[in-house]
């Protein structure tokens, strides 16, 4: 699953700005991130911003 974020807070600490996309495993973990380019298929937008636990 992708999500599309605009901001991104890794369990470090470290900011990454967007707009973003953001993979998620079948269990909700989080797989990879990268910067929006372009419009990507089969991706929900959500906006705001992400924090990562993990």
């Amino acid at each position: 699953m992708k999500r599309g974020y605009h901001r991104l807070i890794t369990a470090e600490g470290k900011v990454v700005e967007g707009p973003l996309v953001v993979e998620f495993s079948d269990d909700g973990a989080l797989l990879s991130y990268h910067l929006l380019k372009q419009e990507e298929p089969a991706t929900e937008w959500v906006g705001g911003v992400f924090k990562s636990e993990k």
